[in-house]
């Protein structure tokens, strides 16, 4: 299990906007079920306004309850994480909940107003709690220091209860702070870089392939990744000093190495135009998709209503040519007549000359309805083709439009994903060196 927490919001209908929505805002197919406790709603669409209605009133009930009204006011309560299970696992709806209950009691949270989201838009199932740091009674603002740490010991307590351990990284740190040992982030593809080249050479090219790029730093050689942020190479090395990565670099001409500090810069800068270049073309792009698609609804509506305005029109004049309503009522009044013939009409064979004629109606009233539903089938049969051919040329259409998309598509373009893997990957970076860097968010 994989538990992350993003950075903490002000703003409750901004969370549920994002969780509770597909990423272009619009649908909500990736959301699978939704829970909330300690709410008087299941609806998350009001759960999140009374969430916010809570925090904003997180003073008065301070009061209300007799707590103490010094202290700096909250300005960010909205706490939320993420618990994901390994592709292999398959944990139902039940054993989700239990989870993320378990995971809020470890945070002290189980009071506090939660609602809990599971999505299906990725492998492995996983759910986000997005909790009301403000407790709904005391107005007390729950603490979230060393949240990380705590649902990194439950996870690991996780997978160790569950019988078998995914994340190996994470039981190799659990075993040294146990001993006592520091444990610290490493930076697994500078490993991975290190362990696989022999000379300064190779690990440069194993660092280009996956966008990092050795640079001249202020004292040393740094290494800066594929956001900008800059890494001192041995921090990421375990037992590998000072001495012996220069060693292993001798091969390589380190003179002609970029300055950091400028590349990060330039990268950072690279970012933030592939971001902001990106985002603007997926906006033109859903724009543009909306507008085709009302257009094209309202083109198959106005083919629809015409041929719907001809059916009756066409019922109408041939109802009236064959007097259709006319015949109706000569059958009507002759079934009355037919029906208790009296004894001088059996006796005069009127009663079966009546028969006669009723059934000639009839017969003449079936023929009419025969020929006025071949031409309204007729006509039936124009529309849904008229339609089939309309829907084909909205398909081309689309089809065109996606090329034309394709073809707009700025230099570096990161499609949504990166976008936000882009962005969470900052937000880690932030929360495992616990220190404020460059963000892409505004």
């Amino acid at each position: 299990m994989i538990p992350k927490i993003t950075t903490g919001g002000r703003s409750f209908k901004g969370a549920f906007r994002y969780y509770l929505h597909d990423k272009d805002q619009t649908t909500r197919e990736r959301v699978a079920w939704t829970h909330t406790e300690n709410l008087l709603t299941d609806d998350p669409d009001k759960a999140w306004k009374v969430m916010a209605y809570t925090a904003k009133e997180a003073e008065r009930l301070k009061e209300a309850s007799g707590q103490k009204m010094t202290g700096r006011k909250l300005t960010k309560p909205v706490f939320a994480y993420s618990l994901s299970w390994h592709p292999e696992q398959d944990p139902d709806q039940e054993h989700m909940l239990t989870t993320a209950r378990k995971s809020l009691d470890v945070l002290g949270f189980t009071e506090h107003e939660i609602v809990i989201i599971a999505h299906r838009d990725e492998p492995q199932k996983h759910v986000h709690v997005i909790v009301n740091r403000v407790h709904p009674l005391t107005g007390i603002a729950g603490d979230t220091g060393n949240s990380k740490l705590k649902l990194s010991d439950f996870a690991h307590e996780y997978e160790l209860k569950n019988g078998k351990v995914y994340c190996r990284q994470r039981e190799e740190n659990q075993r040294k702070r146990i001993q006592g040992e520091k444990t610290m982030y490493r930076d697994q593809v500078i490993v991975a870089a290190w362990r696989q080249s022999d000379n300064g050479q190779g690990f440069a090219a194993a660092l280009k392939e996956k966008g990092y790029h050795l640079a001249q730093g202020h004292k040393r050689i740094v290494i800066v990744d594929p956001y900008g942020q800059t890494h001192n190479p041995t921090r990421h090395l375990e037992n590998v000093r000072a001495k012996e990565f220069e060693k292993r670099l001798q091969d390589f001409n380190l003179t002609r190495l970029p300055d950091a500090t400028k590349l990060s810069r330039d990268i950072q800068a690279d970012n933030r135009r592939r971001y902001d270049e990106s985002l603007k073309h997926d906006e033109r792009v859903i724009r543009q998709k909306n507008q085709m698609q009302s257009q094209h609804q309202e083109q198959r509506a106005q083919v629809s209503n015409s041929y719907e305005d001809r059916l009756i029109q066409q019922r109408e004049e041939l109802a009236q040519h064959y007097r259709l309503d006319e015949q109706q009522a000569k059958i009507a009044a002759l079934r009355d007549k037919t029906k208790k013939p009296n004894l001088w009409k059996r006796l005069l064979g009127i009663s079966k000359k009546e028969q006669t004629r009723l059934g000639e109606l009839e017969k003449t009233f079936q023929n009419a309805q025969w020929r006025t539903q071949e031409r309204l089938s007729q006509t039936s049969t124009e529309r849904e083709n008229s339609i089939a051919q309309l829907k084909e040329r909205q398909e081309t259409e689309q089809s065109r439009l996606s090329e034309t998309f394709q073809a707009q598509k700025p230099a570096g373009y990161v499609n949504e994903n990166e976008r936000e893997k882009m962005v969470q990957y900052l937000r880690d970076k932030r929360q495992a060196r616990s220190r404020s860097g460059p963000s892409l968010e505004r």
